[in-house]
C-alpha cells in the first residue's frame, strides 16, 4: 500500500498552531534547519541601515571622529552582531554566513579608519583598531560557556589577573645595554612622534654598516 502522509493538527487553546519554516525568538531567529542564515541576513542589513546613516554625519574630513564612531560601533553594532553568539556557534563558521557580517562589519571599519573603499577587510579592521568579527563571537561564546560551565568542562579563555598575581619586577629578565665597545653587525634605531591624538613610528635598519 502507498504510504499515505496524514496532516497533523494541533491546537492550543482551541487555536490551531501553524506550522512554520522559521521563527523569531527572543530576537533571534530560528529556522528548520536550525542554521541562522535569517538571523545573521537580518544583523547584517540592520548593521548596514545604522552605519549607512552614520555615514551621513561621519564624512572624511568632517563630522564624527575616530573615537565617536568606535564608541558607537563598540557599544551598538557590536552587541548588535554577536547577540545570540553561544546559539548560533557553528553558522558562524560556515564562511558564506561569516563574510555577510565581515561585509558589514568592513563599512563601519572604512568609517572609523577614514580609509578607501577598496581596503581590504583584515587591513581595515587593523587601522580602525577592532578585532575581526569572527574573533568577537568566538570570545563571546567561550566566555558564555566559562561563565556557566558545569566544572567537567576546561575552556581556556585570556583574563586580566589582579595585581597580587604580577609577577615581581626581580623575576622579570633583565635586559642588557650596549656599550660603545661592543658592535653587533645588524643595528636598529626606532623613533615614535605623537601629533594631537595620534601617533607615528619609523625605524631604521643597517646590516654591515649599510642601509
Amino acid at each position: 500500500m502507498p504510504l499515505v502522509r496524514a496532516h497533523l493538527h494541533i491546537y492550543l487553546n482551541n487555536k490551531r498552531l501553524e506550522q512554520v519554516k522559521k521563527m523569531r525568538y527572543l530576537g533571534i531567529y530560528f529556522d528548520n534547519r536550525l542554521s541562522f542564515h535569517k538571523h545573521i541576513e537580518h544583523t547584517t542589513e540592520k548593521s548596514k541601515k545604522i552605519i549607512y546613516m552614520l555615514g551621513r554625519i561621519a564624512k572624511r574630513n568632517w563630522g564624527l571622529g575616530h573615537k565617536s564612531l568606535k564608541t558607537i560601533y563598540e557599544g551598538a553594532l557590536v552587541r548588535l552582531m554577536t547577540y545570540g553568539a553561544p546559539v548560533r556557534e557553528e553558522a558562524i563558521k560556515k564562511q558564506r554566513l561569516l563574510r555577510k557580517m565581515q561585509s558589514s562589519q568592513r563599512l563601519i571599519n572604512i568609517k572609523i579608519a577614514k580609509a578607501y573603499r577598496t581596503i581590504l577587510y583584515e587591513v581595515s579592521c587593523l587601522l580602525a583598531g577592532v578585532q575581526p568579527i569572527g574573533i568577537e563571537i568566538e570570545g563571546k561564546t567561550c566566555l558564555y560557556k566559562q561563565k556557566h560551565s558545569t566544572g567537567k568542562e576546561d575552556y581556556e579563555w585570556d583574563k586580566p589577573l589582579p595585581a597580587t598575581e604580577w609577577p615581581h619586577p626581580a623575576l622579570r629578565a633583565d635586559i642588557m645595554e650596549t656599550t660603545d665597545l661592543i658592535t653587533y653587525p645588524t643595528e636598529s634605531f626606532t623613533e615614535g612622534s605623537k601629533i594631537g591624538d595620534k601617533v607615528g613610528a619609523g625605524v631604521a635598519i643597517f646590516s654591515e654598516k649599510v642601509w
